[in-house]
This record gives C-alpha cells, sequence and structure tokens, in this order.
C-alpha cells in the first residue's frame, strides 16, 4: 500500500528543473520541491548520501549535474556541473557499489565513467574513461551512426550494458571496481537485435534470466536469455509495442520506456506518435510475453513510464502535452485504469519514485 507520507517522484525535463512531487495511495500528486538544474531530461538519486544526479542533454557537448537533496526540507546544493564526455547525454545509471556513475551520449555514441568519492559525488572535472562506439544500422536517418541511448547495470554488478539505437546492439562491459578509474569498464560481449531495429532502453526480469529490449525504431520488444556469471545474452521472441489496429493505420511509432513489475507478471512500454501504453503478460518464468492490452496515455509523448515500489500505481511523463498521467493497476491482470486529471507539469521527460 503506498504511504502517502512518504511517496514522492523526481520528474527530469526540459528547462523545468528536476521537480519533486508527492503522491498519495489514489495517485493524487502535489509539489514539494524544485532542484535547479537545466534541462535535466534523466535523473538518478543516492538516498544513502542523497545525491541527485542529472543528464543535462545539450549539444555539441552534454552535460551531468549534482546536488545534495533531502526530500524533508527540499534543501539542494547544485554543483558538479561538467562535460558529460560526448553529446546529448541522454541517461545515466549509478554503480551499487556506490563508486561509480555511468553515462550515455546519445549524438556522439559514446559511454563515459565518472568516479565517486565517499560523499557520492563525481570528482574530477571530467569523465575519467569515454568508449566510443561504432557502426551504423540501414536506417539513413536514425542510424547514420552509433547512438548510446541507455546504460544499465547488471543484477550481480558485474556487468554494464549500453543500448545502442544507432548500431542495433547492446554492448556488455565488465566492469573492474579495483581498477584505476580510466579502465574500469572492458568490453566483453554485444548482444545484437535486427538490422533497424533501433534499441531504445532494456529491462532485466527479477530472476536475471532474461532482458527485454525495447525496441524505438521497429515497435517491438525483444526478449533475450541472459546468462550472468558469463555476461552474455542471445535474442529470443520479439513481439509488438503496438496495438494492431494502430500497426494497420501507421508505420511511424517511437517507443520510448519499458518497464518490469516488481512481482514480474508484467512488462509495460510507452509508444510515441501512437501515445499509448502497451501491458504484456510474463510467460515461462521471464522466457515470453503477450500483449493483453494497449491503452492511451493520457497525454502527448509518453517519453517515460515508471511504476509506483508497491505495482499499484503507473505513472506517464507525457512530453508534449506537459502532464502527468496516473493509472492504477489491476493486480490480477495488470491492466491499467486512468484516476483523476493529468497532473500539468513543463516538459516531464523522466520519472523516478523515491522515498522520505
Amino acid at each position: 500500500m503506498v504511504d502517502s507520507a512518504n511517496s514522492y517522484l523526481l520528474v527530469g525535463g526540459y528547462g523545468s528543473g528536476v521537480r519533486c512531487l508527492r503522491y498519495d495511495a489514489d495517485g493524487a500528486l502535489s509539489p514539494v520541491s524544485v532542484v535547479d538544474i537545466s534541462d535535466p531530461s534523466y535523473v538518478v538519486y543516492d538516498a544513502a548520501r542523497s545525491v541527485l544526479t542529472a543528464v543535462v542533454e545539450h549539444e555539441p557537448e552534454g552535460q551531468i549535474a549534482s546536488a545534495s537533496f533531502t526530500i524533508a526540507d527540499g534543501a539542494s546544493d547544485v554543483r558538479d556541473q561538467i562535460a558529460s564526455g560526448g553529446s546529448a547525454a541522454c541517461h545515466l545509471a549509478l554503480h551499487p557499489d556506490g563508486t561509480s556513475l555511468f553515462v550515455a551520449n546519445y549524438s556522439s555514441g559514446t559511454v563515459s565513467v565518472f568516479p565517486l568519492d565517499a560523499q557520492g559525488r563525481v570528482t574530477g572535472k571530467e569523465p575519467a574513461q569515454v568508449i566510443q562506439h561504432s557502426g551504423s544500422g540501414p536506417r539513413d536517418d536514425r542510424q547514420e551512426g552509433p547512438h548510446a541511448h541507455q546504460v544499465v547495470v547488471s543484477p550481480s554488478g558485474r556487468w554494464v550494458l549500453a543500448v545502442d539505437l544507432g548500431t542495433d546492439s547492446v554492448s556488455v562491459y565488465e566492469y573492474h571496481p579495483e581498477a584505476e578509474a580510466a579502465e574500469r569498464l572492458s568490453a566483453h560481449s554485444v548482444v545484437t537485435v535486427p538490422p533497424g531495429s533501433g534499441p531504445r532502453h532494456l529491462a532485466f526480469h527479477g530472476s536475471g534470466r532474461y532482458l527485454y529490449v525495447l525496441n524505438e525504431i521497429a515497435c517491438t520488444v525483444m526478449v533475450c536469455s541472459w546468462v550472468e556469471a558469463e555476461g552474455i545474452g542471445k535474442a529470443g521472441m520479439t513481439v509488438p509495442s503496438r496495438a494492431e489496429a494502430d500497426r494497420a493505420a501507421s508505420a511511424r511509432c517511437w517507443c520510448a520506456a519499458i518497464r518490469v513489475s516488481a512481482d514480474d507478471r508484467f512488462v509495460y512500454t510507452s509508444n510515441r506518435i501512437d501515445d499509448t501504453i502497451a501491458v504484456f503478460s510474463v510467460l515461462a518464468d521471464g522466457a515470453g510475453l503477450e500483449q493483453v492490452d494497449v491503452v492511451p496515455a493520457g497525454g502527448s509523448w509518453p517519453r517515460d513510464i515508471v511504476l509506483s515500489p508497491d505495482g499499484r500505481l503507473l505513472f506517464s511523463a507525457n512530453h508534449k502535452s506537459d502532464s502527468i498521467t496516473v493509472f492504477r493497476v489491476d493486480a490480477e491482470t495488470g491492466r491499467l485504469t486512468a484516476v483523476g486529471e493529468p497532473y500539468a507539469t513543463p516538459a516531464p521527460a523522466s520519472l523516478l519514485p523515491i522515498s522520505a
């Protein structure tokens, strides 16, 4: 059950700062505070050390910015706004050991590594390691070169996976925590997806034996088996992310976000242009997916979706309609029902539930 006195949502966006909202058991949102970071399109939060870090999606040089942040009083101290190691930084991830931050730079197709100090802040004024992806895909308009779109730490923390839309691949890097900062990641393996798919984001099944790759251009979800001990993934079945009627009406659709429910029974994806959210049942202990519903997102351009920690609510960040839609999740079927009116907030791009 949602603790309405202890449930918060961090909202990254464009030109609007990082907004902290409170939500109650019915999903009603209310403002708490704003952290003054420019264009913070994706956000992570180190609750143990009260540090918020965001990517600043600028070109030709992306940036990262961090701030000390406490929910209780909304206090923040923005600093550490430094170069991201590439252009259009679009995603970032903290390693659970608290010593490293990883950043995906979309336009330059690079992955950067930043060491963190004991307070959880970035050390130095530039990344310690920058890995340049190479290659292209068949779509000249979207895949003329590499476009790193997401970085994800594997369940054990041994591997860092980088999803690249431009090269139709997921690069797997081994993480070396004891190495010098400039050598924290080393290339290990690659998971390839069908040409022209344009992978954007991935999410792990809770068992750690499967991962789901959301393909932005093809508007599909690919199930991959995953061997954590070996850092090896293998492509399996692919299912559409769109409703059949939408597929028949138009070939254009840009998928955006993918989330797995805490009980591993359902997967959710958002579809821009169609402005919908798809619901999948998880089959065979994670090895398969079956689409069970597709519902309107309640706004334009659902760039991110996220589930509340208890799985009772789903939030959709509708970038172009300046709103967040709240859905109630049916515990038995995973289906979504919109509740209340969309909450107005400027250009939301990412959502992160946190607790006080």
